[in-house]
């Protein structure tokens, strides 16, 4: 194996995150899962507490916190769901506007990142990081941690696709 290649992957790895991470914080003013969970709860319209922390890999007492916090902030609003043991999230309006806001601010610091390549050179990115991705994790809660930022709608694998929408199938 390429060490140098490693090298330059962990660094490089490192680096998107930081930029990823530091948009969305600038842009929702808060620091580390806030911002993450807008997203997924924006991806997953009827998640409970419970799971938006596992996928966060937060406490169950951590994902109570956030969750408060979000409601505090009227960005997302509890409800009950069709089994009354569970509570279910979902965004406000004033969310789903950070959410966009949050996606923007993410496309802005990766496109600062990728300037240095031509167009040529990024679609064989996209083409080596999609052959990749599919090494990245085998359990759900893994991968939907690591795409925590990610835009579904703008995803070019299919599996993600099928996920969200054996989700929404589901209800």
């Amino acid at each position: 194996m390429n060490l140098q290649l490693i090298n330059l992957i962990g660094a490089s790895a490192i680096a998107i995150s930081d930029s990823i991470q530091n948009a969305a914080e600038e842009t929702t003013r808060n620091t580390a899962s806030f911002p993450a969970a807008l997203v997924i709860i924006d991806r997953y319209p009827t998640i409970t507490v419970d799971l938006l922390g596992q996928y966060l890999q937060l406490s169950q007492s951590g994902a109570a916190r956030l969750v408060e916090r979000l409601v505090d902030q009227n960005l997302v609003e509890r409800h009950q769901g069709n089994d009354r043991r569970f509570v279910h999230l979902r965004l406000t309006l004033a969310g789903k506007v950070m959410v966009e806001e949050i996606q923007q601010a993410k496309v802005e610091a990766v496109s600062n990142l990728l300037k240095p390549l031509t167009t040529q050179e990024q679609q064989l990115l996209l083409s080596l990081l999609s052959k990749m991705a599919g090494q990245y994790s085998s359990t759900e809660v893994v991968e939907e941690y690591i795409c925590r930022f990610c835009d579904i709608d703008e995803c070019p694998l299919l599996v993600c696709k099928q996920k969200i929408e054996t989700w929404q199938e589901k209800g």
